[in-house]
C-alpha cells in the first residue's frame, strides 16, 4: 500500500485544482492570472509573513493593506506626554528609552497599553499559558510552598505538637498555617493575564508612526517601529516563542492605535488559495496568483474569532474604500432568517451584480 502513496499529498494535494477544473482553465488562459483584481478576504485576519503572500508575479506587493474590523486591537493613545532627557513614563510605569535615531518634531507622544492575550488566537493562548506556568510560574511557587511548608513543620517539631502553645506562638502558627493554605489555593486558583505592553505613537514630520514595547522593559530600539500597513506594507513579530506578525493602523490624530493580527490561521489559508504566488513552486500558485488581497478581520479574538455585525459593517466600508473586484467570505454560522437583518440589508447596498452576456 505503501507504494500507492500519493507523495504530492498534502502540499500541493490540498488545492484540488483538477478535480474544480481549475487547471484547464489555467491552462487554456495562462495570461489571466488575476493581474489587475483586488481581493478582501473577509475572515480571521492574513499573515503579512506568510510564504507565498509578499508578491505578484509581476512584483507588486500582495498584501495591499491589512484592517482589523473587530476592534480587537485596537488600543486608546490619547494621553499626550513629552520626553524628560530620552525618556518617558509609559501608562505601565515602566521607563521608556526613546531612540536617538527616531524623528519627533514636536516632541510629543501618544501613549497607551494593550494586554498582549487580547491579541491571541485561542490555541496560541492556551499554549502559552501553559508555557509561563512550567517556566515562569511552577518552580518559583514550588520553592516558596515548600519553604512554609518546612516552616511550619519545624515550628511543630520545635513544640512538640503544640500542645500547650502560648497565645503569641498560637499567632505565628496561624500565620505559617495560612501561608501553606494560601499558596496551595494559589496554585489552583490564580489568573495569568498576560503582558501588557506598553505603546508609542507620534508623527514623524512625514506620517504617523508606532511602537510596541515587546521588550517589556522599555527598551524601543529592540522594537519595530512601523508605519500604517498600507503605507509601508511592513509588519513586525511580538517574540520568537509566539510567532505572531502584527501589523498598525493609526487613526484619529494618533489617539487610537489599531494592532492588527490574526484571530487563527483560516484567513491565511484562503488568502493562499485565492491569490498565493510562489515563484519557484508554481503547483503551490493559488487561483489568481497575480491578484492582490487586503486582509479585514471579522473575527474577534476576544469571542474565539466569532464575527459580529459591526466587524462585517466596517469591513464592507473598507471593501467600498478599496474599490475592491471581489470579495472572499468563507466565514459565519447559520442564521435564522435567511437575507434578513441588519448585516444583510447593507451588504445588499454595497453589492453591485453585474451581469455579463
Amino acid at each position: 500500500m505503501a507504494d500507492l502513496v500519493d507523495v504530492s499529498f498534502p502540499v500541493e494535494g490540498i488545492l484540488p485544482k483538477k478535480e474544480t477544473c481549475a487547471d484547464a482553465f489555467i491552462t487554456k488562459y495562462p495570461e489571466w492570472n488575476g493581474d489587475g483584481t483586488l481581493i478582501a478576504i473577509l475572515d480571521t485576519g492574513v499573515d503579512p509573513g506568510a510564504a507565498g503572500l509578499q508578491t505578484t508575479p509581476s512584483g507588486k506587493p500582495k498584501i495591499v493593506d491589512l484592517i482589523d474590523a473587530t476592534g480587537s486591537g485596537d488600543v486608546n493613545t490619547s494621553c499626550v506626554v513629552e520626553a524628560q532627557n530620552g525618556v518617558i513614563k509609559g501608562l505601565t510605569g515602566r521607563n521608556l528609552q526613546i531612540p536617538a535615531s527616531w524623528k519627533n518634531p514636536t516632541g510629543q507622544y501618544h501613549i497607551g497599553t494593550k494586554v498582549l492575550f487580547e491579541l491571541y488566537p485561542k490555541g496560541l493562548k492556551d499554549r502559552i499559558l501553559k508555557e509561563r506556568k512550567e517556566q515562569q510560574w511552577d518552580p518559583q511557587h514550588r520553592v516558596a510552598l515548600a519553604d512554609s511548608i518546612k516552616r511550619l513543620e519545624n515550628f511543630d517539631n520545635k513544640h512538640n505538637g503544640n500542645s500547650n502553645l502560648s497565645p503569641e506562638d498560637k499567632c505565628i502558627r496561624e500565620d505559617l498555617q495560612a501561608q501553606v493554605d494560601i499558596l496551595t489555593n494559589f496554585d489552583k486558583k490564580s489568573v495569568d493575564v498576560g503582558p501588557v505592553f506598553d505603546c508609542i505613537v507620534f508623527h514623524d514630520g512625514n506620517t504617523w508612526r508606532a511602537c510596541i514595547d515587546t521588550s517589556e522593559k522599555g527598551e524601543l530600539d529592540q522594537c519595530k517601529l512601523l508605519a500604517s500597513y498600507r503605507e509601508e506594507h511592513e509588519f513586525g513579530r511580538i517574540n520568537n516563542s509566539d510567532m505572531l506578525n502584527y501589523s498598525v493602523n493609526i487613526h484619529n490624530d494618533g489617539n487610537v492605535l489599531e494592532i492588527c493580527a490574526n484571530a487563527g490561521s483560516h484567513g491565511t489559508h484562503v488568502a493562499c488559495i485565492t491569490a498565493g504566488y510562489f515563484p519557484d513552486k508554481p503547483e503551490r500558485n493559488g487561483l489568481a496568483p497575480g491578484a492582490q488581497i487586503i486582509g479585514v478581520k471579522i473575527g474577534d479574538s476576544r469571542l474565539g474569532s466569532m464575527e459580529t455585525g459591526t466587524a462585517l459593517v466596517r469591513a464592507m466600508i473598507k471593501v467600498i474604500e478599496h474599490k475592491c473586484d471581489l470579495i472572499n467570505y468563507s466565514y459565519g454560522e447559520a442564521s435564522h432568517w435567511n437575507n434578513s437583518g441588519r448585516v444583510c440589508s447593507i451588504l445588499l447596498c454595497f453589492i453591485t451584480v453585474e451581469c455579463v452576456p
